[in-house]
């Protein structure tokens, strides 16, 4: 069996693109397929369209598919291994939640992803109890792929079934966000996303982010307005010039008790004479891109309001 890429979450979800080779991988490949699964692979379906005389001609058509595994059956005499589900990827041809059985054969490659049932009902205890919409906004739902569609789907169909009325009653104030990746530094593409600014811009997250594109934007158009780190930010404040301070919390937590209060002493002066000041928190995304623009001896920006 030839491997041809990984990509799993420990305890998660993962799927695996791989390659029979030899007669006996498509009996391994049987042994790893359980129903729930999902299979995409390249298919052939028989696809009936208008002709030019007004009757209906057959014609096979290669498409890829994907379906939820439903039985799998492993023909030794033929070598092929026959995989019979719904399909769930959107195609001109195939309507979603259609029937469809793929081929397996030798050499020809296929992706088996398994079961997301258990990680989806694990996430949906979790958004239940976690997710107050009382307090939150709204909620995102993100991934690369279809995953978060799935699971979108999944948390609907759930909260109908068992009459979850906070999901039911705030299901527009669910929002799916596609991402580069399902690591937390794409938590940055959740907050560029004009459907999520729009229902969190009056927030405090949607004020830093804000905060935070214009310093980038300022340092890049006008940088003699916008200056960071300890030496150039003191300056700033001791010429009374600073309209806005973005700067860490992680600051606030130092150590050294003369380095807390000269930033405390920072950010009420800040205050004090009309400028705006922004705390990030070090775990939160912002705060982290904010950090890891300069280094740990450089943890606050400044904006200047212009010239006369």
């Amino acid at each position: 069996m030839k491997i041809v890429r990984r990509d799993y979450i420990k305890d998660g979800p993962g799927s695996i693109k791989m390659i029979p080779e030899e007669p006996d991988d498509l009996w391994v490949a049987y042994n790893l397929i359980s129903k729930g699964d999902t299979v995409m692979a390249v298919t052939v379906r028989k696809v009936l369209r208008e002709a030019a005389s007004g009757g209906r001609d057959a014609e096979r058509v290669k498409l890829k598919l994907e379906i939820v595994v439903e039985a799998v059956e492993y023909d030794k005499e033929g070598s092929v291994l026959r995989i019979r589900g719904k399909n769930i990827l959107e195609n001109e041809h195939v309507k979603i939640g259609a029937f469809h059985t793929l081929e397996v054969e030798q050499h020809r490659p296929f992706v088996l992803r398994k079961a997301l049932n258990k990680f989806f009902e694990n996430v949906l205890q979790a958004f239940l109890k976690h997710v107050d919409f009382k307090i939150v906004r709204c909620a995102v739902i993100a991934s690369p792929g279809f995953t978060k569609d799935q699971f979108h789907r999944h948390l609907l169909l759930e909260a109908e079934r068992k009459q979850l009325r906070t999901i039911i009653e705030n299901k527009s104030r669910i929002v799916l966000v596609h991402t580069t990746s399902g690591y937390k530094h794409s938590l940055r593409e959740v907050l560029d996303a004009p459907n999520v600014m729009n229902l969190i811009k009056d927030t405090k997250a949607a004020q830093e982010v804000r905060a935070l594109k214009d310093f980038f934007d300022m340092l890049s158009n006008d940088p003699s307005r916008a200056c960071y780190g300890p030496k150039h930010v003191e300056v700033a404040h001791e010429r009374m010039a600073i309209q806005t301070l973005l700067i860490t919390d992680d600051l606030f937590k130092n150590a050294d008790v003369k380095t807390r209060k000269k930033y405390v002493d920072l950010v009420n002066s800040v205050k004090n004479s009309g400028g705006a000041t922004h705390i990030f928190s070090s775990m939160h995304v912002s705060g982290e891109r904010r950090t890891s623009s300069t280094d740990r001896n450089r943890s606050n920006f400044a904006l200047s309001p212009p010239g006369p």
